[in-house]
């Protein structure tokens, strides 16, 4: 096969509608072809430089070339699934290396999957879309004013800082049996990022079963509910307001006005490093967030019960500066069920005007920076009966504190 029929074949995939329209995979794509055929095999730092533009680039930090290859796997596999099934020549990327192969096009079995991703996706996404715009109302029978008027959110309201709003997404993974031709789409709860999901690939050494990392994350049901909330209370008060999934989110932004951050402290990402300087961090390994009561006894707080039934979950709210004149707001929980107590403190009046008072209780006025620990109490997954364990002023100097 000539230099002149592989362009060709390029060609024909980049165009074709299995491949998309999306310019970035189009030049890695021909980017990898003309090194190969230069005999010039590329280095992950040297692609992140020339396709990305991350002259910064540590591969061992950042799995950004990795992800964009893995998806341009996929999109070759779906192009030689459709228009490209007749094709004589296979183009290829054999994993653990960025040189193209190009092979003889052979019938590849289609795997059977055990549960239909695409479907669940769709169905996800009808439910996100019907828990956002059905029966809005206001919240709890609680005036605009409760909300207009709190110290607590006034910073947000009123700061002419952009407003992002990340929600925590559950990665997910496929484990391919290559004997018996199946898969099946997994969701583990230690498995939150491609980092973790490479660590986790690391230790399995059976031959016939593979892993790949999905293409799609999971947003749990109830972070409609979250986006509802607040969409109430941002639209009375004419606040603009972005919403991202923490699978996308781009650490560059985090200079990039203000941040609320929501959801399992697992999906936490990078913003998990700030759960690390309250008087209650999160351990990543226990899956629970080790607390110090009045006595100085140390706990590791872990949720209890069936979570689908009765059970008892822990959660924090903080708000902790940014790096750039902005803030960052955390809400979370082990479980969802924490994780919605913890937004609900201050998407329902009476529990905001309780926290307030609380606040003001203790140390005079309602501070600028803070960190809360509760407790609550719920029946399938909805919270009921909240407790606050312990609420701490923050400041700046806390960020640094061993």
């Amino acid at each position: 096969m000539e230099p002149q029929d592989h362009h060709k074949l390029l060609e024909r995939i980049i165009s074709s509608k299995s491949f998309g329209k999306s310019g970035t995979y189009a030049n890695l794509l021909k980017y990898l072809v003309n090194c190969t055929l230069n005999q010039n095999v590329p280095k992950e730092t040297t692609i992140a430089s020339e396709i990305f533009g991350r002259t910064d680039f540590d591969p061992s930090q950042n799995t950004l070339v990795r992800v964009y290859v893995y998806n341009l796997r996929k999109k070759l596999e779906v192009y030689y699934e459709n228009e490209g099934k007749h094709e004589k020549k296979r183009l290829r990327i054999p994993k653990g290396s960025y040189e193209i192969e190009f092979v003889a096009n052979k019938a590849t079995p289609k795997l059977k999957k055990q549960y239909p991703l695409k479907t669940i996706i769709g169905v996800l996404l009808f439910l996100l879309l019907l828990s956002l715009f059905f029966n809005l109302k206001t919240l709890n029978g609680a005036s605009e004013s409760v909300f207009n008027t709190s110290e607590l959110w006034k910073g947000v309201l009123s700061d002419q800082q952009p407003l992002t709003v990340v929600i925590g997404d559950l990665f997910i993974y496929d484990e391919i049996d290559t004997i018996n031709n199946t898969a099946k789409t997994i969701r583990h709860a230690r498995v939150n990022s491609v980092t973790e999901f490479e660590d986790f690939v690391s230790k399995r050494s059976t031959e016939h079963v593979t892993y790949e990392a999905g293409e799609y994350t999971f947003l749990i049901y109830n972070s409609a509910l979250w986006i509802k909330d607040l969409t109430n209370i941002f639209a009375k008060n004419d606040k603009i307001f972005a919403v991202r999934n923490m699978a996308r989110f781009n650490p560059k932004a985090l200079q990039d006005g203000d941040f609320m951050v929501l959801g399992m402290i697992k999906t936490f990402g990078l913003f998990r490093d700030y759960t690390e300087t309250t008087a209650f961090p999160y351990n990543t390994e226990e899956d629970a967030i080790v607390y110090t009561d009045s006595t100085g006894q140390k706990k590791l707080l872990r949720p209890f019960g069936d979570p689908n039934a009765y059970h008892t979950d822990y959660g924090i709210i903080m708000k902790i500066p940014g790096s750039n004149s902005n803030d960052i707001y955390l809400f979370g929980g082990i479980w969802d069920t924490g994780a919605s107590q913890s937004l609900k403190y201050f998407t329902d009046g009476s529990l905001l005007t309780e926290l307030e008072d609380q606040m003001l209780a203790k140390f005079g006025a309602i501070p600028q920076y803070y960190e809360i620990l509760f407790e609550v109490k719920g029946i399938d997954r909805m919270e009921l009966n909240p407790t606050i364990l312990e609420i701490n002023k923050k400041t700046a100097g806390d960020l640094f504190r061993n």
